[in-house]
């Protein structure tokens, strides 16, 4: 509206930068206002890990050694019945009684003793002394074959691992003076059977009797 012929003019009123700039930050402050409750951290947010934090450092000293006392109680008393319960290895020992001209050769027939239901793996170990008095130190090949049968509950006789199938297994004979080195001769994975009968043939032995005659052969059965 120009009204120059009266000697004034007058304008509208118009926003200038500094209103625009001040309007913009306000509007950005309040977005900000609104997300600022799930940015910045909130009282509520860590209720439970402070009211956790309090009430541990607030335990007195008896609940402190009561805590211990019973952790170390029920430590002795695992270790105590790790002790003083049954082995978890039982061995027994069976002597080999053949005639003097099987004594390399077998066969050697044994009977395992009762295997409970908690016995897994069977091990069949044999050990040989000589009648050698020489410091001769010696090392003899020979194989060894094995057939095991399962004992059923009828006393039936139930083929395991049979003699025509022939489990020939090459060990090593380590011997010193009188004294020979333990041997594997079966090793059993999985038991299904009390009772086991084995039989077992050495091969390849009959010159080393010959020459050291062999004087015992002790089988040891160990069930795990």
């Amino acid at each position: 509206m120009d009204n120059s012929g009266l000697g004034y003019s007058y304008h509208l009123p118009s926003a200038g930068w500094n209103l625009k700039i001040k309007n913009t930050l306000s509007q950005f402050s309040d977005l900000f206002s609104e997300f600022n409750k799930y940015i910045a951290p909130a009282y509520h947010h860590d209720r439970c890990e402070r009211s956790v934090q309090m009430r541990l450092y607030s335990m007195h000293k008896r609940e402190f050694v009561m805590v211990f006392v019973g952790f170390f109680a029920c430590f002795g008393l695992s270790v105590f019945i790790g002790l003083a319960g049954p082995p978890i290895t039982m061995t027994s020992e069976q002597k080999a009684h053949v005639n003097g001209s099987e004594t390399a050769t077998g066969p050697f027939v044994m009977k395992t003793p009762a295997l409970s239901p908690y016995s897994q793996q069977l091990w069949v170990i044999a050990k040989l002394s000589t009648l050698n008095n020489d410091d001769e130190r010696y090392d003899k090949g020979f194989q060894v074959s094995v057939s095991i049968d399962g004992i059923g509950i009828d006393h039936k006789l139930n083929p395991i691992l049979p003699l025509e199938t022939g489990h020939n297994r090459t060990r090593h004979l380590k011997c010193e003076r009188q004294s020979c080195e333990e041997l594997v001769v079966a090793h059993l994975g999985f038991l299904d059977y009390t009772y086991y009968m084995i039989t077992v043939r050495f091969h390849g032995l009959e010159s080393f009797h010959q020459r050291y005659t062999i004087r015992d052969l002790t089988f040891y059965v160990s069930k795990h």
